[in-house]
């Protein structure tokens, strides 16, 4: 049993498919835990981060830095430093914390060396002066070099702070504690301005917003607020200066979410601000963690239903940066997103190339059916050319047993002709024909057009007008032409439908109430008449309505007048009344059910819409014009539009518009662009056609069902491959199968369609062999769960056409469930 489920689960990991996308994943996860994929891992950064949107920066640091303006200014670069010294002095007086000097002033500059000592002396006034400095490697002693590059103050002072510039840019910008170098310490320079060693060996900078929203100043700027005694000076007391050069020409610089120009000075400064609010992105999560965030991929890789799969990794790659972007946001850690994202984004991609092949296959498989078909109506028509030719000259003997032949080939050629019709897209009516779409009205009809015409004389009024038609017809659409061509166009168009509210609530919805009218009445509210003044009020199913709501209609229409429910005065409204009713108000007057002086109040101007099976010429026009809708690439087949012209309609155009609906659902379901007769529900087919398996179980039936049947089907049919053949029948026999709720022997009999026991007996042997193969392999595998099943029984389903695979399921699932405990 147990080396029986792990074969079935072999079977199923090892499929060619889901090879390959473990393959993948599982490469692609390692290749990026090894860092090949670090740029990924910047960009993913850096929009997660941008997407945070910019936090706030520490306030206590302030950038100086040297511009491309201030070098030209103050004679070039390198300035002299007497420049430093002044600035020194300058923010030693202001109060500064610290000042960090993040330009390397190089002892090699014989022209610097004159201003020294001016420098050292104002270093050393301040005590709070920390210098930088470079190291020749990264501390592991893999360089050639090893050395320790100072400032010119630190080699005159060696007790002067130094720290280093260095920084390692990988998958971010990393920042060393501190480097070694001929048993030489050096720390960086953000940690000695600081004081404060980082959490770790190194430091991962979190850039989180743009470093120009730094309180900073150009150097010029500085000297300009000090000569000026700028009341800003008050902010420099206790803050930590950085200054160092931003001139891109001579700094190096790098890009971020927010800069595309960071330059080295603000690099530090941000360091410094994340080793002082504690922001930096110290941690990533180890290989074993990122490994359990992999496991849920594994997972669905390994599930079977392929649109179940591709929906679950989009579902896993926004959860993954869902939890990424609130690691990131709220606790600074930081993952591989390489290692979750590219694998996800490589599974996607190879499914959607095989499921890209599969329906490739499976259009295949309907374009050669389609062939088949098309090959067998040519071989019909000279068959049934022929039969006439020898009809002509046989004698009577054998005259009735031609005609016979020919009525019943003529029969076969006519439907699969409506097949052929079905796989055909009708020609969409093009601009030289008689069509007219006119306000959403879509016709080519003359009764429509006659209807066209008497609207626009109506609409040129302010009559009461009634409009009579079916259930469906488009009154509500006539009466918005009405309003849209009449001189209340600007106004309101109100629609109310009388038959949906019961009596009680249709008087305050169309008259208004006032406060405490009835209960839960807490505030006055408009009423439909109140909210129409100036343009028109359309009621339909008017012939709905009680005798005491047709008296106060009444007194509207003869004075204008509406009373609210509650009210005691009386309000004018000025409104075009449009009626409609799918009742014959004539015969409602007769049975004493409508107010006869309200009909001939409402009967001014009638407008009778014709039901759609009396404009037939427009059912081609409303199904094009609603599939345009729904797809404006879908095309509907001839045979369809033949069968929606034989239907009565009595739901109308809205009855159509459903059916088409309806339809385009279907038809894209399967991946077509035209729309089938299968795409209509059974009442609404009115043409017999013929199809692949409709043919190959007639052939089969002629012949009886005998051992050389499926072969000369197979010939008869254009010399098909016979395994098409005896696919189709073993689909058709569980298709029936399952329609006759696994009745094996209704079915047989509704196959066969003989009393002939030897027809019968051969059917049912054959039957009974598609039903003993599945029970053997299923005591064989001895498992119960159908999905494992499904996959040890790859080879059933593989030449069934994909049509007949539900019903194998069903059947299979049948058999499961009659097997012994």
């Amino acid at each position: 049993m147990i080396i029986e489920t792990i074969i079935i689960s072999a079977k199923k990991i090892f499929s060619s498919k889901i090879v390959i996308e473990l393959i993948a994943v599982i490469l692609l996860f390692i290749l990026s835990l090894l860092g090949l994929f670090n740029s990924f891992n910047r960009f993913s950064e850096n929009t997660l981060t941008q997407l945070t949107g910019r936090r706030s920066l520490d306030s206590s640091i302030i950038i100086i830095h040297i511009n491309a303006a201030d070098i030209e200014k103050l004679g070039g670069w390198p300035l002299k430093r007497s420049y430093y010294a002044l600035l020194i002095g300058k923010l030693t007086n202001l109060g500064v914390s610290k000042i960090g000097i993040e330009v390397l002033l190089s002892s090699n500059s014989a022209t610097q060396s004159i201003y020294n000592d001016l420098l050292n002396e104002e270093i050393k006034r301040s005590g709070r002066v920390v210098v930088s400095s470079l190291v020749s490697n990264d501390g592991t002693g893999s360089g050639r070099a090893d050395s320790i590059i100072y400032s010119q103050p630190k080699l005159d002072n060696s007790n002067l702070v130094s720290g280093h510039l260095n920084y390692i840019s990988d998958d971010g910008i990393y920042i060393p504690n501190s480097l070694q170098s001929n048993g030489k310490s050096e720390k960086s320079f953000s940690s000695a301005l600081a004081n404060k060693d980082f959490k770790n060996n190194r430091l991962k900078i979190n850039f989180y917003n743009s470093w120009k929203n730094y309180q900073n100043y150009s150097l010029l700027d500085f000297f300009r607020i000090v000569e000026e005694n700028d009341n800003n000076l008050v902010n420099f007391k206790n803050k930590i200066v950085l200054v160092g050069v931003s001139d891109p020409s001579i700094a190096k610089t790098i890009s971020t979410g927010f800069d595309n120009e960071l330059p080295g000075i603000a690099l530090h400064a941000f360091a410094l601000d994340n080793i002082l609010t504690n922001r930096s992105l110290n941690f990533r999560l180890s290989p074993y963690l990122a490994f359990v965030f992999m496991l849920p991929l594994i997972v669905i890789i390994l599930m079977k239903i392929k649109l179940q799969r591709t929906y679950a990794v989009i579902i896993y790659v926004f959860g993954f940066l869902f939890i990424a972007y609130i690691f990131l946001t709220f606790f600074f850690v930081e993952i591989n997103y390489s290692a979750l994202l590219i694998p996800a984004i490589a599974f996607l991609i190879i499914e959607f190339s095989f499921n890209l092949s599969e329906s490739k296959a499976e259009l295949l498989y309907t374009f050669n059916e389609s062939e088949i078909l098309k090959r067998v109506l040519s071989v019909k028509e000279e068959e049934l050319t022929g039969l006439k030719s020898q009809l002509a000259t046989s004698s009577d003997e054998f005259h009735g047993e031609f005609k016979s032949k020919i009525i019943l080939l003529e029969d076969e050629i006519s439907r699969l002709e409506k097949w052929k019709d079905d796989n055909e897209p009708d020609i969409i009516p093009t601009e030289k024909e008689t069509i007219t779409a006119f306000e959403g009205m879509v016709f080519r009809s003359d009764v429509m057009q006659n209807l066209v015409e008497m609207l626009k004389k109506f609409s040129t009024s302010d009559a009461t007008t009634l409009i009579l038609g079916e259930s469906g017809s488009g009154k509500e659409l006539v009466a918005h032409a009405i309003h849209n061509l009449g001189k209340r166009k600007d106004k309101n168009f109100i629609a109310v439908n009388c038959a949906a509210l019961p009596e009680s609530l249709l008087e305050s919805e169309l008259f208004g109430h006032v406060k405490g009218a009835f209960t839960n009445a807490i505030t006055d509210r408009k009423g439909k008449f109140e909210l129409a003044d100036g343009g028109t009020i359309f009621l339909d199913e008017i012939g709905e309505t009680t005798e005491n709501f047709q008296a106060k209609l009444l007194r509207v229409i003869q004075f204008g007048e509406i009373q609210k429910v509650g009210a005691t005065n009386i309000k004018l409204v000025d409104v075009r009344l449009i009626a409609a009713t799918n009742k014959n108000l004539v015969e409602r007057v007769k049975e004493k059910l409508f107010r006869e002086d309200l009909y001939y109040r409402l009967n001014v101007l009638k407008l009778e819409l014709p039901p759609l099976r009396e404009r037939i010429d427009d059912i081609e026009l409303l199904a094009h014009h609603f599939i345009r809708l729904e797809d404006s690439e879908l095309k509907i087949s001839k045979a369809v539009l033949d069968s929606l012209t034989k239907n009565e309609w009595k739901g109308n155009v809205r009855e159509l518009e459903s059916v088409i609906k309806r339809a385009v659902i279907f038809a894209k379901s399967e991946g077509r662009k035209i729309i089938q007769l299968n795409d209509l529900s059974e009442e609404y087919r009115k043409v017999d056609r013929s199809n692949l398996e409709d043919l190959i179980l007639e052939s089969l039936r002629h012949k009886f069902f005998s051992h050389s049947s499926i072969n000369e089907t197979a010939k008869e049919l254009g010399n098909i491959n016979r395994t098409v053949v005896s696919e189709n029948l073993r689909g058709v026999f569980f298709k029936t199968y399952v329609a006759n709720s696994f009745d094996f022997d209704k079915t047989i009999t509704q196959l066969a369609q003989t009393d002939d026991e030897e027809s019968l007996g051969r059917l049912k042997s054959k039957a009974e062999t598609y039903i003993e193969n599945l029970q053997k392999d299923l005591v064989k595998l001895k498992v119960k769960e159908f999905e494992d099943i499904k996959s040890a029984f790859a080879s059933k389903y593989k030449n069934l056409p994909a049509k007949f695979h539900s019903y194998l399921d069903e059947t299979v699932k049948d058999l499961l469930k009659k097997m012994p405990v």
